[in-house]
């Protein structure tokens, strides 16, 4: 399985950053969470992140995606990530959409493998916390 959900998830924290940083600043501690949290395979720390009206480009919903990550993490003992932040842009403070260029490293079964992801997030502000709305990748 090529690591798509976790690339689209990487992006987010179920973690609510402080008032006083800025949406941008608020983003850009959400992908460094979001990096730990996947190296933990933690996919708990994932459910929260997506709205509840989530759907991605390829169709998939919120649970599709969690699934898919609880997949990958049971198949993968260990997950090494890397992202950059190519773009933020924010949309009245509600809205956002971020554009990250994503190396994940994993092992399966004692292979190495990664891939080079190029991951398109949209995201809303629900109940004070940032949450994914859609996501594409390539």
């Amino acid at each position: 399985m090529r690591a798509p959900y976790l690339a689209a998830l990487l992006a987010l924290t179920a973690t609510s950053c402080g008032q006083r940083a800025g949406p941008e600043q608020e983003l850009r501690e959400l992908i460094a969470e979001a990096e730990d949290a996947a190296e933990a395979r933690d996919t708990g720390h994932f459910r929260d992140l997506l709205s509840r009206d989530y759907l991605d480009a390829r169709g998939r919903t919120r649970d599709d995606l969690i699934g898919g990550l609880r997949a990958y993490f049971l198949t993968h003992q260990r997950v090494e990530i890397l992202t950059r932040v190519e773009e933020i842009e924010i949309r009245k403070d509600e809205v956002a959409r971020v554009v990250l260029g994503v190396v994940s490293m994993s092992r399966s079964g004692g292979r190495f493998g990664g891939d080079v992801e190029r991951i398109e997030l949209e995201l809303v502000r629900e109940d004070g916390d940032w949450r994914i709305i859609g996501a594409s990748w390539r």
